[in-house]
This record gives C-alpha cells, structure tokens and sequence, in this order.
C-alpha cells in the first residue's frame, strides 16, 4: 500500500513538472512549490551546510529549557542557524546530529506567523501534544496581513529583536550597475525606471523579480524599502521557491544582467550561495557588519524572537527569549555569525 501511495505521489510530481516546464517554454513563470509532500522547510532553501565556524566555541554552561522543549521554536529560513546553534550551545549536538534534527524545520516566515496566532503544532495536522504548539519565533517582522489575522482573533504578538541584518538587493554579475540610489530602487519597484539605462547601466530592459506576498522578504521590501509607496504588479517575475528561488532566478534570467531582486545579507552569504549575482551598493554604502551595525547602510532591519502576549511569563518560551537577549545569548547570536541586535 505504501509502495502504491508513493507511486502515485510521484506520478502526480512528475506530472506537474511537465507542467511547469511547458508554462516556462510557453514564457510564464509559475508561481507554486511542487512539492507538496514534505511536511516541513527544513533547508529547502538553503544550498549551504549548517556547519560551525572553524572559530567555534561553546560558550553556554548550561541550557535554560530542556532539549524536547525546543520544539516549540518555529521562524524564517533565514534564521535556521540561530536554532541549530542553540543545539549545539545547550546541548553540545555535532553538525550532523543538528542537520538531523527536527528543531531546524523552520516553516517559513508565513506559515511560522499563522501557526503562531492560531496556536497550531509545528509539524502540521495530527501533532496533539501541547509541547507541539508553536510557542515562539525566530522571524522578520509580521506582514499587515499577519498583524490582522492576529488582530482578528484577539492575539497580541510581542516582538523583541535579537539580530540585526540587511536588507540587499542583488543582480547578475555581469551587470555594469554597482550601486543604486534608494530613489532609484524605489523607481525601478514602483515601475518608473524601465531600462538599466536609466541608471547608467546598458539599454536593456530591467527584470524586477518579486517574492510572494507575506513572505518576510517581500514584507521587508513593502515596508522597510518603498515604505508605503505602491509597488508595480508583478506579471512573470514572482517567486514562491523560497529566497534560494529568487536568488537563483536573478542569476540565471535570459544568462544576462537584466534582473534584479532582493533578499538578506546574512541569508545570501552564509546560507545560499550563487556565484552569479553580486550584491549592489546603496546610496555608495556596501553592505557589511559595520556598516548593518552603524546603520550606515540605508536598508537595515532586524529579527525577532515572538511570543503571543498570552504565553505564560515563567514559560519555557519566554525563558528563551530572556537568554537570546542577555549579554550571553547575544554572543551566541554573534557566533552564529548575526549581527547582535543589543550593543
């Protein structure tokens, strides 16, 4: 019976890659994850191997929650490392012991929100035990849709930052254009600058790829980048493959340097590595720890631990966020190679 479930599983995989691949061959990008199966993100995005630095260290004596209790912790891809660091610094779990384990299931920032405010299990339908239940977040910042949903079912989310990153936009390697102005950015994503031209590049079309709405990235570029301005609809740019998608779409559009997108720093150059793109400069300022630390770089933005206002103040979750944001719990940030978001 398994045997047949699988066959068919791979049948109906199967078949919807020959129809993605005629919708491409057609000139349409299509927007949807394949595969529907897996019951989680663990690295689904992510081309890198959680591995420790060469300069690692424990630097934690002793855990402030119990190792069965991080199941609670759900968040972005892009802070994966924070909960695989937290497994080898509470528990001392070799690289391998924290690639196998379960705690680094991130949902995605979407799904971790939703699962939050609706007090869903991590691992999706049939998980009945409390210890289950999405209790804290390790995320960007919660989109409008988010904070609504949350609004509407009577959840306050209580949002405390504990890593600071930024916030880059990046294009094919070959593209002449280093450095855009955030008026120029905000031009090309509103549709007013067409034509790398405008922008001293060459006389080629510009390709804006987008992520998905509620993604963190595409919150974080509504939000922290136009700021409110209205971004241009998205015809055959849009991406729901994950940041590692977008990535990968920037660097291989038409082999040329018409496209640009966006992502983070820390998620680019420790967790998904493309070859192909570089990374622009904004307003003349590149991107880099002094810089996301000084706020010298103009898109800067942080990640957050989330609780809802009614976790229980002595709770295993709130324990967690206490430790992320003491002098300790910072270092242990800094060694899995975030900027510290407290001083």
């Amino acid at each position: 019976m398994g045997e047949v479930s699988t066959v068919k599983k791979t049948a109906i995989v199967m078949g919807s890659i020959l129809v993605a691949a005629a919708l491409v061959a057609a000139g349409v990008i299509v927007v949807a994850q394949l595969n529907q199966f897996a019951p989680a993100d663990k690295t689904g995005s992510v081309n890198v191997l959680l591995t420790r630095p060469a300069e690692w260290r424990r630097i934690v004596n002793a855990p402030v929650v119990d190792q069965a209790e991080l199941a609670m912790v759900d968040g972005s891809t892009a802070t994966i490392p924070i909960s695989a660091e937290l497994l080898r610094q509470f528990y001392g779990l070799s690289d391998e012991d924290v690639r196998r384990s379960r705690v680094i299931d991130h949902s995605t920032t979407h799904q971790a929100y939703e699962r939050l405010i609706r007090a869903e299990p991590k691992y999706g339908v049939g998980g009945t035990d409390a210890d289950d239940l999405v209790r804290l977040l390790l995320v960007t910042p919660p989109s409008q849709a988010e904070q609504a949903e949350a609004r509407d079912r009577g959840v306050v989310l209580e949002q405390t930052p504990i890593a600071r990153d930024g916030f880059v936009f990046i294009t094919h390697e070959d593209n002449p254009v280093s450095s855009l102005t955030v008026d120029q950015v905000r031009g090309i994503y509103a549709g007013q600058i067409t034509n790398w031209a405008q922008v001293g590049g060459i006389d080629r079309p510009i390709v804006p790829y987008q992520r998905e709405a509620n993604s963190g990235s595409q919150t974080a570029m509504e939000e922290l980048v136009m700021a409110g301005r209205a971004m241009a609809e998205p015809k055959t740019t849009q991406v729901a493959w994950g940041m590692g998608g977008l990535v990968d779409a920037v660097a291989e559009y038409d082999q040329g340097p018409a496209s640009i997108g966006y992502t983070y720093d820390y998620y680019l150059h420790n967790l998904y590595r493309n070859d192909d793109i570089k990374v622009l400069d904004i307003d003349g300022v590149s991107v880099n720890d002094q810089t996301i630390r000084s706020g010298a770089y103009p898109f800067v933005t942080d990640y957050f631990a989330v609780v809802r206002g009614d976790e229980p103040l002595d709770s295993p979750a709130r324990r967690l966020v206490k430790f992320l944001t003491s002098d300790q719990g910072q270092d242990v940030i800094a060694m899995a190679g975030y900027v510290k978001a407290v001083a």
